[in-house]
């Protein structure tokens, strides 16, 4: 009679792999469809029959792993990979971060900040909080207590007191989540059934910090910067300060954001047709754009190219190595010191970031298409809702409007 092969091993038919975990009422198998193929896991859900998904890996240790953890979750009633069971936080945020589409095309500093949020968010509900069970006061409780400060989460780190502005960043995520898991499907079923938080309105800040830089901020600062470049006793201190008044002119010019113009590249700047490429990998929505600007721009640049002495690489090349970029934490002390020689008071909610929302201010009355892509948004909302500001000018000619609504009179 042939011996029933090991259940406790690899065993290979026909070049396919396949393998049985645990033991009956908790079994997780491992199998591969093809030889050489991707694993998949099958586990069985009472009154449902068999659950199978792909792992997506063809490497046996790497199945093998995903094949434990699985079992792992059975055994101890932490089955968030099936659909119908509980699904925990830490689990919604490990397959989120690993399998969401959206998530990974993100760049790294938008993952970094997403990681951190999430860190808060279980550090409050507990890795092991099951996301179907949350209400409405689950999520005015976290509120609460990440305004108040004291949340501990990651490696012994605590929460500070902070505004509406933080919980409402960490709710967005929450939720993002929530709807993307309703999407995941299980053997054609939904891991999710509905998000629980789905209608729950997540706090706003009543009164965001929002500054517009004005002309006149923006005349006064370029000055002291002139003045420094005039006074510098080294020439590393002379052109750090010509790089700072064109990083300024561009804030103005541009409306772009500091991280996409401390990464330009002469090259990037197109002096016989006018225009300046806006590369996707320094754009915060990896988009790359190329946007046409005036002759009295272009004035400008060459003046400023012609002081530096360039004629490629980076317009803010780092003093002490031309290779890379000047550090972003520079920019803002450089231009604090010119606002201070200026006799200007920083301005509370911004440094660089004013200058982008003066441009778009400034702007109101072009097509909101066109400013958004001349501007880099993606969302018009945003530039809607937190860029364009109510100016005084604006004001008076809203109220200075003469025209009356009238009463339209029909002849008999």
């Amino acid at each position: 009679m042939a011996s029933k092969s090991n259940r406790s091993t690899w065993t290979s038919t026909a070049g396919k792999w396949s393998w049985s975990l645990g033991h009956r009422g908790n079994r997780v198998r491992l199998f591969q469809k093809r030889s050489g193929g991707v694993f998949y896991r099958e586990v069985w859900i009472p009154g449902r029959g068999r659950d199978r998904a792909c792992l997506h890996t063809s490497d046996r240790g790497e199945a093998e792993r995903l094949g434990k953890q699985l079992l792992a979750a059975l055994l101890t009633g932490k089955d968030g990979g099936i659909p119908g069971g509980k699904i925990t936080l830490g689990e919604l945020w490990l397959r989120y971060s690993q399998e969401n589409h959206a998530f990974l095309d993100n760049k790294p500093s938008a993952k970094r900040d997403s990681a951190l949020r999430a860190k808060v968010l279980m550090g409050y509900f507990g890795k092991a909080c099951d996301v179907r069970r949350l209400t409405a006061n689950d999520q005015a409780g976290f509120t609460r207590a990440r305004l108040a400060g004291g949340i501990k989460y990651g490696d012994g780190q605590v929460t500070r007191p902070t505004r509406a502005r933080s919980p409402e960043s960490d709710l967005i995520l929450l939720h993002a989540m929530l709807n993307w898991a309703t999407r995941v499907r299980i053997n054609g079923e939904r891991w999710l059934d509905s998000n629980p938080l789905a209608g729950i309105r997540r706090p706003k800040e009543k009164n965001p910090k929002r500054p517009v830089a004005t002309w006149e901020r923006f005349v006064a600062t370029r000055a002291a910067m002139q003045d420094f470049a005039r006074e510098a006793e080294t020439e590393q201190e002379r052109m750090r300060w010509y790089r700072m008044e064109l990083a300024l002119v561009l804030a103005e010019a541009t409306g772009r954001r500091l991280s996409s113009i401390r990464h330009l590249r002469w090259e990037d700047l197109d002096f016989e047709v006018g225009e300046i490429r806006w590369r996707a990998e320094f754009d915060k929505t990896g988009i790359e754009d190329v946007v046409p600007y005036p002759a009295l721009f272009w004035e400008e640049m060459r003046q400023s190219r012609k002081k530096i002495g360039a004629v490629g690489g980076w317009l803010f090349a780092a003093e002490k190595n031309p290779a890379a970029t000047m550090d972003r934490h520079l920019f803002d002390k450089w231009l604090t010191v010119a606002e201070k020689r200026a006799g200007l008071r920083k301005l509370d909610g911004g440094i660089w970031h004013p200058y982008r929302r003066a441009w778009a201010t400034a702007k109101k009355h072009h097509p909101i298409k066109d400013l958004a892509a001349a501007g880099g948004w993606r969302d018009t909302e945003t530039l809607l809702q937190c860029y364009q500001q109510p100016d005084k000018d604006t004001l008076l000619e809203v109220t200075s409007e003469v025209r009356k609504v009238r009463e339209i009179r029909r002849r008999g």
